[in-house]
């Protein structure tokens, strides 16, 4: 949800920052490494990773272990999607180089890839100690404190900022959720306000709101909103959002109505499957939510979701070998959720294997004790411009 604005290309600006910066237990680079410097930088510029990454990588091997070196790896890898590897090389790189901000925020950058939301936010807020103007650590941390559900310091981060941000729709739809879930109702209805001035009459602006109004508890508010959002030309999520609601009043069969229309409409929308083939599991129609669910994989490949709702799916079915591999597809998607690996232990003791099932459980203990999701994850879905994987905030990193 977060917007691809100019301050997105902090990448490109850390290759020049980092030129001259070296650690202070390493003597300058040779010639040959100056030379190879050059050509990572170069290669990350042109989007060459691979070259990039065998450069900076090589740098490494000969001995140059500075901050510019981990930190352009970090970045290389965070391009690449692989996301614990920029991890560690950018926290190389913090403990090198520890006053300059923008490590800080590519390393918050990467944990926000991976929804660690309080770790992101932790990041952040030490890019503005380092430098208490920087707009993008401010907007973002606000962003992960919001999705955490800690709404006070959400409007301590994203409330100062303001000025510069009141046109951004999503920034006054989380100022103004927070506003709400603080009992602070007439910053709340000023925020909502001025969203309608900002957004116009527009389906998106109705979709905000009703989503606005569907995590503030305002169902008829919501209600009202969300059919305006689901007037005219297909809007994504719109119709999952009023299933949402119907499910919240107790309404399946609306509830399956519009999800069945979301995913006719928007196939790449993986939560309408999953909210749909659960009513549907519920409903002891389990071949339909099986069909849906391998039409649902099949349509959104990289949802490690809709992989585990498959495999429970599978599970009732009983088809306990099916239910494995498509569990194991989820946690090789998110190898971070408990819930996955819990889900996988289920599916072990089905087969009659305790000790893998153990294993698994042991895992899912371990992970589920750092969740660090709040309940407006589901209220931040669709936000922007969705992604075809469905997670909008993959906007953050292009």
């Amino acid at each position: 949800m977060v917007r691809k604005t100019s301050r997105t290309c902090f990448v490109l600006v850390l290759l020049a920052f980092f030129c001259g910066l070296s650690s202070p237990a390493q003597h300058a680079p040779s010639q040959d490494a100056q030379s190879l410097i050059m050509q990572g930088q170069k290669a990350l510029a042109e989007k060459q990773y691979t070259t990039a990454e065998q450069d900076f990588t090589r740098l490494l091997q000969l001995g140059v272990r500075t901050a510019p070196v981990y930190s352009n790896l970090g970045v290389v890898y965070m391009r690449v999607g692989k996301i614990d590897k920029a991890i560690t090389m950018l926290d190389k790189a913090k403990n090198l180089a520890p006053t300059v901000p923008g490590i800080r925020l590519n390393l918050g950058l990467a944990y926000l890839r991976e929804q660690e939301f309080k770790l992101a936010s932790r990041s952040f807020a030490e890019v503005i100690s380092l430098d208490p103007n920087d707009l993008q650590a401010q907007y973002l941390k606000g962003m992960c404190d919001f999705m955490t559900d800690d709404f006070q310091a959400a409007v301590d981060s994203l409330q100062p900022i303001f000025d510069q941000e009141q046109t951004d729709l999503e920034y006054l739809f989380m100022l103004g959720i927070s506003y709400g879930m603080l009992k602070r109702d007439e910053d709340s209805q000023r925020t909502f306000a001025h969203l309608v001035e900002v957004g116009g009459d527009t389906p998106h602006l109705h979709l905000l709101l009703g989503k606005a109004y569907l995590a503030l508890g305002q169902l008829s508010e919501a209600d009202k909103e969300l059919q305006q959002a689901t007037k005219g030309e297909p809007l994504p999520y719109a119709h999952y959002y009023r299933g949402i609601l119907a499910q919240k009043q107790g309404k399946t069969d609306e509830a399956t109505a519009q999800f069945s229309e979301e995913v006719a409409l928007i196939p790449n929308n993986p939560w309408a499957y999953k909210e749909l083939a659960t009513i549907q599991m519920d409903r002891d129609e389990n071949a339909k939510a099986i069909q849906l669910l391998e039409r649902g994989v099949t349509n959104n490949p990289e949802s490690a979701d809709l992989y585990a709702t498959l495999g429970r799916a599978y599970l009732h079915a009983p088809d306990t070998k099916r239910a494995v591999a498509m569990l194991k597809k989820a946690i090789a998607l998110d190898p971070k959720s408990g819930m996955y690996h819990y889900q996988l232990a289920q599916a072990y003791l089905a087969e009659g294997h305790r000790q893998q099932a153990e294993v698994e459980k042991q895992q899912a203990r371990k992970l589920m004790s750092g969740d660090s999701q709040g309940k407006m994850e589901q209220f931040s879905r669709g936000s922007g411009s969705p992604t075809p994987d469905g997670n909008e905030r993959k906007r953050i990193i292009d």
